[in-house]
């Protein structure tokens, strides 16, 4: 009886034992690979920030512009003059304004424009200046500055009725 105990101890001993340097193993070599992961990862850093330190060197120092000539200047002019010939319409959209539809269909919400002229259908010659950059509530085309006004035909308008 005896003899089968310390059989069984002595086995029980092998055995841990073996498991305990199976796992030493296994942590040395996880240790290992963790170490070659950060290796590469390091590689790849430095070698990112070379190339990032080229790049700046490559870059330019100033920026350098080209003049443009009179045509492509004016295709860019926020303020342009403008003669139209249209109708002067009113909207009903918070509390009402005048608008401008030009004989090409071109619409344009009309900015200081004399009293005399707050006729719906009225046909008009408008000279003004365009504000593409001005905003407004009315969201009905691009802001006209009204300078002055040729009546063309009164014979269309019909006062305070919103146009559609």
């Amino acid at each position: 009886m005896e003899f089968k105990t310390m059989n069984t101890k002595a086995i029980k001993s092998t055995l841990l034992n073996t498991l305990f340097f199976i796992a030493i193993a296994l942590t040395v070599s996880a240790c290992k690979e963790n170490h070659e992961g950060e290796e590469a990862i390091m590689n790849n850093s430095n070698e990112t920030k070379t190339d990032k330190m080229k790049a700046q060197e490559n870059a330019p120092t100033e920026l350098k512009t080209e003049p443009v000539t009179q045509a492509e200047a004016k295709e860019v002019s926020v303020n342009d003059s403008v003669t139209l010939k249209g109708s002067i319409i009113y909207k009903e959209l918070e509390g009402g304004f005048f608008a401008f539809i030009t004989e090409s269909g071109d619409r344009f919400t009309l900015h200081n424009l004399d009293e005399q002229y707050h006729q719906n259908g009225l046909i008009v010659e408008i000279e003004g200046v365009t504000k593409p950059r001005m905003m407004t509530i009315t969201q009905y085309g691009t802001v006209l500055e009204v300078l002055d006004v040729k009546v063309l035909d009164t014979s269309k308008v019909i006062n305070r009725v919103e146009t559609q």
